[in-house]
């Protein structure tokens, strides 16, 4: 089994192309986490963060009824399999990591959550899209069709016709954006890992990379020129470089 978890403010919906393509061989299961997509938004903020997220990562492994799982995670999803690998056990055979590593520079999180709570509304659908292509020009690289496709998921519409992003706002804590070192939790990742890196990413930098391929597992990268924050997993070639990775 592969479990996929997107990104601080994305959704499942993000690896419809990469589940497609391992169908034939994985069963592909791809998480909602709260305040996101089609999960519930909370009535107390306050309980949005990674212990929370734990526990729905938890639960969706004992639902995949494997006794191992191979781990997929998008940014946000990608600290949370870090963090669960930390914990001595752990069901998780193989660890991809999309765009994200132990350090993330204070300048590229200020840099991601520019727009993240803000809570815009859109008079069509097509106006919704034509905000997300410009709020988030970094992912990709995208054609016009996935363009489309990314945007539409980036929305939901409101009982009052109009549409809006497709995660609580709530998610917003307004607490002070400092750097985040998690170095910590990097000795504890001692399964094949794979790191796919926009190599214009503000998140993950040159540095991290570095060190990540050096020490603890000692990840094997894969490179995405053109592209910051994040890979989108919709092309051929970043889709093949995780296929051929977990079926090693």
């Amino acid at each position: 089994a592969v479990v996929c978890v997107h990104g601080l403010s994305r959704n499942r919906k993000d690896f419809d192309d990469l589940a497609r393509a391992l169908a034939a061989d994985w069963r592909v299961f791809a998480v909602d986490m709260p305040g996101r997509g089609a999960s519930a938004f909370l009535d107390d903020k306050s309980l949005y963060g990674y212990p929370l997220y734990e526990q729905v990562c938890a639960a969706m492994i004992a639902v995949t009824g494997a006794d191992e799982v191979v781990w997929v995670g998008t940014s946000m999803g990608g600290i949370l399999g870090m963090r669960l690998l930390a914990r001595p056990g752990a069901p998780i055979s193989k660890l991809v990591l999309n765009d994200i590593g132990p350090f993330i520079p204070a300048e590229g999180r200020r840099h991601n959550q520019a727009d993240f709570g803000k809570d815009p509304r859109f008079a069509s659908e097509a106006d919704g899209i034509a905000h997300v292509r410009k709020t988030r020009s970094v992912f990709g690289p995208f054609d016009d069709k996935d363009w489309e496709k990314f945007g539409r998921d980036s929305l939901r519409r409101l009982d009052d016709g109009q549409w809006t992003l497709h995660y609580d706002p709530g998610l917003a804590t307004g607490a002070p954006i400092t750097d985040t070192d998690m170095w910590e939790l990097w000795p504890g990742v001692r399964v094949p890992t794979l790191v796919v890196w926009g190599l214009e990413s503000k998140i993950l930098n040159a540095a991290t990379v570095d060190r990540m391929a050096r020490s603890g597992p000692r990840a094997e990268v894969f490179p995405v020129s053109g592209v910051g924050h994040c890979p989108g997993l919709t092309t051929a070639d970043q889709i093949e470089a995780v296929a051929s990775f977990i079926g090693r």
